[in-house]
């Protein structure tokens, strides 16, 4: 070995493959869910069943399809608390046209999906027309969708919903469920966007730096906007999909408990709150990760209680994770 190989590796240059692996956000949560899933089989051998692996998935996918857009947002710098209340919105509304109205379903899709990007655009407009901190303004428009869903359905879950639409989210193709295979394809799409497209490239930058992506050129105005739209796509999307599995149209749905559920995935999937970092397929580890703690505190029979209390851990064990990621970054970029 030469002295110069020496002194690049004293350096923290060229670290290996295997290392810059391991430090991966995803690997760490896959580790953590091999560990919790053997733990939880020891207790109980039923949590190892295919029917209750395939829960744990169909679970997944409502906190997924919601983190898609809501990642894609708090890499751009954003951030976006009313997204619980935008996923019963979204399922309200399809909810209401199709089984109030008795609009056909694929138009009453259409239209929960519409409510979704308008309550969106509605969050981008009053954080930059109206100068409010994004958490304020999304904790603000939480209550005001919240009370529009209240007032859609006089406080009333609606049902019946049409057949052909509950197969939707019922569903399952050799096996596989309907909705793994809806996730999977828009996590692909969300991948693609991030990671092979300039307006992925933009928003990365955005979130890095949005006074130096403005000064290059970038209409950043233009990027936030679209980030919060999509945010609000995917939250009535998940809340859509969510109406078909269960079968109506809940009030109850989403909440403040699946906003922060939503929010815990992305962070604990390797998406730094402070913008710039992260990727599609950690936070589809993080999903699971949370979709399986639930299921397995109720295999285990531990009181619904403690469920809480693991995700606050874990909420701040990611928030610190990220700054010292964040540290271990500018330390090899300077």
């Amino acid at each position: 070995m030469t002295a110069t190989t020496r002194t690049g590796e004293q350096k923290g240059e060229g670290s290996p493959w295997l290392v810059e692996i391991l430090l991966r956000p995803e690997t760490t949560l896959i580790l953590v869910i091999i560990v919790i899933g053997i733990v939880t089989a020891i207790k109980n051998p039923n949590f190892l069943n295919v029917g209750n692996l395939t829960d744990i998935a169909r679970a997944a996918v409502i906190y997924f399809v919601m983190a898609c857009g809501a990642s894609l947002l708090m890499i751009g710098g954003g951030l976006d608390f009313s997204v619980g209340a935008v996923f019963t919105l979204g399922g309200i509304t399809a909810a209401w046209l199709m089984g109030i109205a008795g609009i056909p379903w694929p138009i009453a899709i259409m239209g929960g999906l519409a409510a979704g990007a308008l309550a969106g655009y509605a969050n981008s407009q009053v954080i930059a027309r109206l100068h409010v901190p994004p958490i304020i303004a999304t904790l603000g428009t939480y209550f005001v969708f919240t009370g529009l869903c209240i007032q859609i359905t006089g406080g009333q879950d609606i049902v019946p919903l049409p057949k052909d639409f509950q197969r939707l989210g019922q569903g399952t193709i050799m096996g596989v469920p309907f909705v793994v295979i809806y996730a999977v394809a828009i996590g692909l799409v969300f991948w693609f966007v991030l990671e092979r497209t300039p307006f992925g490239v933009e928003v990365r930058a955005v979130g890095g730096n949005r006074k130096a992506a403005a000064a290059n050129g970038l209409r950043v105005g233009r990027i936030e906007t679209t980030l919060y739209v999509l945010g609000g796509f995917t939250a009535a999307l998940a809340g859509i999909i969510y109406a078909a599995r269960v079968g109506s149209g809940q009030v109850s749905a989403g909440g403040s408990g699946v906003t922060l559920a939503v929010v815990t995935a992305a962070l604990i999937g390797g998406i730094s709150l402070l913008g710039g970092l992260g990727s599609i397929t950690g936070v589809a580890v993080g999903a699971i990760l949370l979709s399986e703690i639930d299921n397995a505190l109720i295999v285990a029979a531990v009181p619904p209680q403690y469920n809480t209390i693991i995700v606050g851990v874990i909420l701040i064990a990611a928030v610190a994770i990220d700054h010292i990621r964040r540290e271990r970054l500018y330390r090899i970029r300077r």
